[in-house]
């Protein structure tokens, strides 16, 4: 049944607003040639209206940014033009974090987790290791997000280069600053070794090319050798999700071995479960109440910092906890300015803590 937009009003818009990526009230736009795209932005959806006019090269014919492989598919440049809109231009969209994307595209709650940083020497994963149990923490932690429904996304963090990552001179096919979606996380059967597991990540290169070249690679030694076992992974796949390992189309596996030694940074984007509960505190820092940090261990300065934002939580029984803080993005246009990623004008650096209250 078509519904007809005039006799919505009041919360009747709101209920059908709210009622998946496509509401009734959108239906008959698509006869026109219009188009409906749901962008999760500062913390509440918006709804963008497109045309499928996309800006196309001269010589080629074919969409000057994004595009789909299959050149009669027209959802990457129509997403990307919502993008653009709400943005004020394309130019907007330049550079940017996976896991900010995913959660603008389907409202996920974002997380970074540092796998290695050479200049510190840091390894936060480590902390995950030890609260999953021991060295093969990090992978179950993996295992479980995959299995968790969360979609999965990490880079190499270039520290100040650009351009493919060579070492020792050989060529990795991986590329310094650039993002790749994990598709996969799994451990196959080892027919040599009943009792080893062949740990694996499927990753994408959004390219569409330019793939890891060492092993697990298409033409490797571990692919020949294990070669029934891939193809027998490989066709247990959904039909769309089936790739070709010789083929240079993005998709590659790597060991996870070598995914830790070479990945600096893991974006996931949790899908909690419909027996978790979530709430939101809206808040701000204000003359009266930004208190700073305790960096004196001094009474003043601790009365001065208790009287930042606050909230109290006190569970019904022992639970796991996630909390996140953020503020408003700095790619939205400010009163006709448009500003260079990562927009330091806009945001600030915020710390958040976690204390454990005593009764009373």
């Amino acid at each position: 049944m078509e519904l007809d937009p005039d006799m919505i009003v009041g919360k009747e818009i709101a209920t059908l607003l709210s009622n998946g990526v496509y509401p009734p009230i959108f239906h008959r736009f698509r006869a026109i040639g219009l188009y409906v795209i749901r962008i999760f932005k500062d913390f509440q959806w918006i709804y963008v209206i497109v045309d499928d006019r996309v800006p196309v090269s001269l010589k080629t014919g074919l969409p000057v940014f994004g595009r789909c492989q299959a050149a009669h598919e027209l959802w990457v440049p129509i997403i990307e033009k919502a993008y653009a809109k709400l943005h004020g231009c394309y130019e907007n969209l330049v550079s940017g974090y996976v896991d900010e994307g995913i959660q603008e595209l389907t409202g996920m709650q974002p997380e970074k987790i540092l796998i290695r940083n050479e200049k510190t020497g840091l390894f936060p994963h480590k902390m995950i290791e030890q609260y999953y149990g021991g060295e093969n923490g990090f992978w179950d932690f993996l295992l479980a997000r995959d299995s968790d429904g969360c979609l999965l996304g990490c880079s190499i963090k270039g520290n100040g280069k650009e351009g493919p990552l060579v070492i020792d001179g050989q060529p990795t096919g991986l590329i310094l600053n650039h993002a790749y979606g994990i598709n996969d996380v799994m451990e196959l059967e080892d027919p040599n070794d009943k009792n080893n597991k062949l740990r694996l990540l499927r990753l994408r290169n959004p390219w569409g090319n330019s793939e890891w070249l060492g092993a697990w690679s298409g033409d490797s030694p571990e692919v020949k050798k294990y070669k029934r076992v891939i193809e027998r992974y490989i066709h247990s796949l959904p039909p769309d999700e089936q790739f070709d390992l010789d083929a240079d189309d993005g998709t590659f596996l790597m060991h996870y071995d070598d995914w830790k030694d070479h990945m600096s940074t893991l974006f996931l984007n949790c899908d909690f479960p419909e027996d978790w509960t979530g709430v939101r505190f809206q808040s701000k820092w204000t003359k009266s109440n930004s208190g700073g940090l305790p960096n004196v261990n001094q009474q003043d300065i601790k009365e001065r910092y208790a009287t930042n934002p606050q909230f109290m939580i006190r569970p019904a029984y022992d639970c796991e906890l996630m909390f996140s803080m953020t503020q408003t993005g700095g790619r939205l246009p400010k009163e006709g300015q448009y500003l260079d990623y990562p927009f330091a004008e806009t945001l600030h650096y915020a710390a958040a803590g976690v204390f454990k209250l005593n009764q009373g």
